[in-house]
């Protein structure tokens, strides 16, 4: 029987089948559902309940993501003037732009792209935050920004935002080191996992005192600290560029002894894991760049000389389930990406069908095909930041950020 049925017993919302409405309605982008509120009163109460009804969101969200195997919705920050606007709220509604790319079955026989770059628009409560300053993450559609003490969640595809509970690692002269959101599969739960350090001034210098974290769970929604952190992290690599693959949080770190810093939201375990055993790592002359490869941990590095034809090796990390010591996982040299015509190009995310979306030197965006070793040029209305704020792979999702006092919905 389908979902609404129960709920819905004796009103008639379509001449098809029950459901064969639920199944269509189960692979419609968010916006469209919400618009498909308008044909009829029924429809609305029925659109109502199954955005409400956690089955259908996750069959919904599971069929989103068979879907993009045919597509990737990218999501990236672009150059803009700060001098000449004053509203904040302008000023973030032309900072991010979105790319679709179409990967089409016959593409080698073609050699055809097809993509399509649209404005990406937040709420309008989130455009109020400076977010060139906010750390950002995002999870099934729901994207966490932090500026300070002040964590929002929204969910731009459905309009919803949700402002959290003060941490409870908030004080004065408080550096905030990360802020990455994920999803706990066995708990059934979406969780903040927070770092931060107290920075104090004695005798005109700036001290530190060890990192401390927290954990938000969106499920009982309160936040808790928890302990375990193994080393100590003066700078993370690359701010707001951490991966987030089967559970767990990865984020590239610099310190006398380069490494992956690491958290297991199951066992709420922190872990440091070692780099590839390559000349670049020793030499300590290198970039490295995280990124997800068939649901793998996947690593770039390449040279940081600028004067030179750089090559970009692709390692992924091997499944560390079956190691005794932590830390020991082993890592496969994947393949290589040899100098690209025209100058070199930095790796930002992988997309389906192998291909790899990169930034050139002048801000424009590159398709690169792992295959065929072709280049494409992308066609945007602006250039992507050479800082970007955001950068990752975005699925449109009604999961919902819903919980609190504090939660405001802008669902029509």
């Amino acid at each position: 029987m389908p979902l609404f049925r129960k709920a819905f017993m004796g009103r008639r919302c379509s001449d098809l089948p029950e459901d064969v409405l639920e199944e269509i309605f189960s692979w419609l982008p968010p916006e469209s559902l919400v618009r498909f509120k308008c044909v009829s009163k029924s429809w609305y109460a029925l659109i109502n309940f199954l955005i409400k009804n956690l089955e259908f969101v996750n069959k919904h969200l599971r069929n989103i993501d068979k879907k993009i195997f045919s597509s990737t919705y990218s999501v990236f920050s672009c150059l803009t003037d700060l001098s000449h606007c004053r509203n904040i709220s302008l000023l973030h509604r032309d900072m991010f732009k979105s790319l679709t790319v179409f990967h089409e079955h016959d593409y080698n026989k073609s050699h055809h792209l097809n993509y399509v770059s649209e404005d990406f628009r937040l709420p309008t409560p989130v455009c109020n935050l400076y977010l060139y300053a906010a750390l950002s993450s995002h999870c099934n559609g729901i994207i966490c920004l932090a500026s300070g003490s002040t964590l929002v969640l929204c969910n731009p595809a459905t309009k919803e935002v949700r402002v959290l509970p003060r941490p409870c690692l908030s004080f004065d002269d408080l550096w905030v080191q990360q802020v990455v959101f994920g999803y706990d599969s066995r708990a059934n739960d979406y969780k903040i996992v927070r770092l931060v350090r107290k920075r104090f001034i004695r005798d005109q210098m700036e001290y530190y005192l060890k990192s401390r974290a927290e954990m938000y769970s969106m499920g009982i929604d309160s936040w808790r600290e928890i302990n375990g952190i193994p080393v100590e992290i003066d700078s993370f690599a690359d701010i707001g560029k951490e991966v987030f693959c089967n559970g767990v949080f990865y984020w590239p770190v610099r310190a006398r002894n380069e490494f992956i810093f690491s958290f297991d939201l199951f066992d709420e375990e922190f872990n440091i894991i070692s780099l590839p055993n390559n000349p670049l790592v020793s030499q300590r002359d290198h970039v490295t760049k995280l990124a997800v490869w068939n649901e793998s941990l996947a690593l770039f590095l390449y040279p940081a000389e600028s004067e030179v034809p750089k090559s970009i090796e692709v390692w992924v990390m091997d499944d560390c389930s079956d190691h005794d010591s932590k830390g020991s996982c082993s890592w496969i040299n994947k393949f290589v990406i040899e100098p690209l015509v025209g100058g070199f190009a930095t790796p930002l995310t992988f997309l389906k069908n192998y291909k790899l979306l990169m930034q050139a030197t002048d801000g424009g965006l590159i398709l690169y095909d792992l295959r065929s070793q072709m280049l494409h040029k992308l066609t945007i209305v602006q250039a992507v930041s050479s800082i970007p704020v955001w950068e990752f792979s975005y699925v449109k999702s009604l999961v919902s950020v819903q919980g609190g006092s504090r939660s405001i919905s802008f669902m029509k």
